[in-house]
């Protein structure tokens, strides 16, 4: 059987975990790695992620975060789903819980359901020889809160905006090996500046081990700095570069789990997080 029809515990998993990261930011959700199952099959899948900082950028001044705040930490619990509508056309779609605490003397906290996105995933082309596959893949969708939160603070579980995605990735696939490589727009709703999300993966399949590193970038079209006169969290420019690694562990029958972590190496009005998460998934 060749790399292109039994790779799927790869494009199942490499779209959940792209999927599981980074909640409470803008892009996180909605990153996708270019797989599409076939038609009438998909995934579920859940995840867990925890992070925590103590320093962040204001503006790009990074420093500590004040007594008040101490160490914030996020923890989430997402679900994920991934339907292939035809061999061409897939419907992609999550919702996260978010936990946020800060341990400072302000005792700031906000929990509940944070956001849901949708995406609508076509193929737009496919060309290759042998072991040796390019894919051109483009997404549209939205990003909408389940529920009212308040948004305009130092601990909450996002910006309580709804988004329009737009998405487009090239996929390399030769042999055991891949490659993807996202570029996007968000079209940021309320006082939210528009942004582009930038999202990079490699992966190498060793049969029932698949290992994956991966790079994720936030940039904004403007906004405000923390500390600006009038300036509001969701206004913010908010901005990230961050890298990570994932191993997929592949089960008997149509399980899989995952777990990883990452890091962030620069930012604007974010934290200086970093994180682990862990999942599981079952293809149907």
């Amino acid at each position: 059987m060749s790399f292109f029809m039994s790779s799927r515990r790869i494009l199942t998993t490499a779209l959940a975990v792209a999927s599981s990261l980074l909640v409470v930011l803008p892009a996180g959700a909605s990153n996708i790695t270019g797989f599409l199952p076939q038609a009438g099959e998909g995934s579920f899948a859940v995840s867990y992620a925890d992070e925590s900082y103590d320093e962040f950028w204001r503006g790009e001044e990074k420093r500590p975060t004040p007594p008040a705040l101490g160490e914030i930490s996020t923890t989430s619990f997402s679900l994920w789903m991934n339907w292939g509508l035809t061999d061409r056309l897939a419907l992609v779609a999550d919702i996260a819980h978010v936990d946020a605490q800060a341990d400072g003397t302000s005792g700031m906290s906000d929990d509940g359901l944070q956001d849901a996105s949708i995406l609508l995933v076509s193929r737009l082309a496919r060309f290759g020889h042998g072991s040796v596959e390019h894919s051109w893949v483009g997404a549209v969708g939205l990003r909408t809160p389940i529920e009212s939160y308040v948004a305009n603070a130092p601990v909450a579980r996002g910006d309580d905006t709804t988004d329009g995605l737009a998405r487009l990735v090239y996929l390399l696939r030769a042999g055991r090996f891949y490659w993807s490589q996202q570029v996007g727009f968000d079209f940021r709703g309320g006082d939210a500046p528009d942004g582009f999300p930038i999202y990079s993966e490699v992966g190498y399949d060793f049969g029932r081990f698949t290992g994956i590193g991966f790079y994720s970038l936030y940039l904004a079209d403007g906004g405000t700095d923390i500390g600006d006169p009038g300036f509001t969290f969701p206004s913010n420019q908010e901005e990230y570069e961050r890298i990570g690694a994932k191993l997929i562990v592949d089960l008997n029958g149509p399980w899989s789990v995952f777990a990883g972590g990452f890091t962030t190496l620069d930012g604007r009005n974010v934290g200086n997080a970093d994180g682990l998460f862990f999942g599981a998934i079952v293809n149907f």
